[in-house]
């Protein structure tokens, strides 16, 4: 092997070493996908040392190493920070399996710039006058029938088996982008559908606790969705980041990351992902314990769901209804501590539930129980707890197992037999094996219903 990977760890060199590449051979690979020209054939060499490429490079290169290597990567993984050490055999040196920690989280620095740049930036623009190459009606219909697939399938189980498949989805779909690059314009339908599929296994890898997967992948499908010119899209994805800073209790990047995510809609049709943004920036300053900014940003919700244009929802908004921002919004009571709203907002989001969802109910029934708790409400929070188990057993999501793993602690606090009761359910059902999920059931073809919760009044 050339020189260049005698000393350097990166990943780009990893991948590079693995193929048998020189850094040549990758310049002439993206000038033979985005045309003669493009960059020179040295240029690798900068990127080796730790220089990252401009513009839609990072992803070129991420399809063109995915492709070869028959494996997913994405940019922000390439281009991530060097280990300290390199074991290339997967062991210690005295042998021993090493475990391979989960890389440590993006700096909340990378995060916010990205979806800055996005922010105060132009999207894209194809560089020839010639038309786009259309994907053919077929593929399209397929990955959009798959997108929809999976997306139940995380609804109702998450886990592993979800995750790769959407992987196995995505490869599919960069490579055929691969394929159509010859210098012409891509439909940009193929970057939509990959943004929402890079979107999708952001989401699932978060809820099974692994951060940085779920950041390296929304930041590539903020770049897709960039490249496709979706902003409402590449808004969603950014309140998906807030979504995950907050889970992991970092409020103020949360919050910025809301900000910046419906500052970005600002212009775009109202739809009901434009109540989904607030209600997600509301749970963001309740999380700071900003309880004026809580109010407003749910206000702001409200008034937003009930003025929905017709014909303006994307697919991805399916879930997005009444039951969830009004439960959304108990959820940011409770974190508030006004445990009586919380408990409004939540048995009402509940009612409006349907069979759908079922790991978001389970989340709202542990919220609820956890503000019946505060309330000194034993036996209620007994009902909303048994009603989470109920839901529990075939869902893989970290969220809901670290959350019930939680819910039962409080119980143990309480002496009681419903409270002993609740403990020996939980330990069951998180000590059981889980089943392959099944096929989904269709989801109702039905209109939204508007967002109808109460705003509590300021005591």
């Amino acid at each position: 092997m050339d020189s260049y990977a005698k000393n350097d760890t990166s990943v780009l060199t990893t991948c590079l070493a693995r193929l048998g590449w020189s850094p040549e051979r990758l310049a002439r690979e993206i000038n033979r996908v985005c045309g003669p020209g493009t960059i020179s054939v040295k240029a690798p060499y900068n990127w080796l040392k730790g220089a990252r490429p401009r513009g839609q490079l990072p992803d070129v290169v991420a399809r063109i190493l995915s492709k070869e290597l028959g494996e997913p990567l994405t940019a922000e993984a390439i281009w991530a920070a060097r280990p300290a050490s390199h074991q290339p055999t997967g062991t210690e040196p005295g042998g021993q399996a090493a475990q391979r920690p989960e890389p440590s989280p993006l700096a909340e620095r990378e995060v916010i710039t990205a979806t800055v740049d996005w922010l105060v930036g132009t999207d894209p623009r194809p560089v020839t006058e010639e038309p786009a190459e259309e994907l053919h009606p077929a593929v399209l219909g397929v990955l959009t029938a798959r997108i929809a697939h999976l997306r139940q399938l995380d609804d109702s189980h998450g886990g592993e088996l979800v995750l790769d498949w959407a992987l196995h989805e995505l490869r599919w779909a960069e490579s055929l982008l691969v394929q159509l690059s010859s210098g012409r314009p891509i439909d940009p339908r193929l970057h939509r559908a990959i943004a929402e599929l890079r979107q999708l296994v952001g989401w699932v890898a978060a809820d099974l606790g692994r951060e940085r997967l779920g950041q390296s992948y929304l930041l590539s499908a903020l770049d897709a969705a960039r490249t496709a010119g979706d902003r409402g899209l590449a808004a969603h994805i950014i309140s998906c980041m807030s979504d995950q800073a907050r889970w992991q209790g970092r409020g103020e990047e949360a919050l910025r990351l809301a900000r910046i995510a419906r500052k970005g809609s600002v212009g775009e049709p109202i739809g009901i992902a434009h109540a989904l943004l607030a209600t997600r920036q509301a749970l963001a300053h309740a999380t700071i314990g900003d309880e004026e900014g809580c109010r407003l940003a749910l206000d702001e919700a409200r008034e937003l769901a009930g003025s929905v244009q017709p014909g303006h929802n994307p697919s991805w908004t399916y879930w997005v209804n009444s039951a969830v921002l009004t439960a959304d919004a108990g959820r940011a009571w409770l974190e508030l501590g006004r445990y009586e709203q919380a408990e409004h907002c939540l048995e009402y989001g509940l009612e409006l539930f349907d069979e759908a969802q079922p790991r978001t109910r389970v989340l709202h029934y542990i919220s609820l129980a956890e503000a019946r708790l505060a309330l000194r409400d034993v036996d209620g929070a007994a009902l909303a707890a048994n009603a989470a188990v109920d839901l529990a057993g075939p869902i893989t999501s970290m969220r809901v197992r670290q959350r019930l793993t939680e819910l039962s602690g409080r119980f143990g606090d309480i002496d009681g037999a419903a409270a002993r009761r609740i403990v020996r359910r939980t330990e069951r059902v998180l000590g059981a094996a889980v089943p392959a999920p099944a096929d989904p059931p269709e989801a109702a073809d039905r209109p939204l219903a508007l967002c109808p919760y109460p705003s509590p009044a300021a005591p």
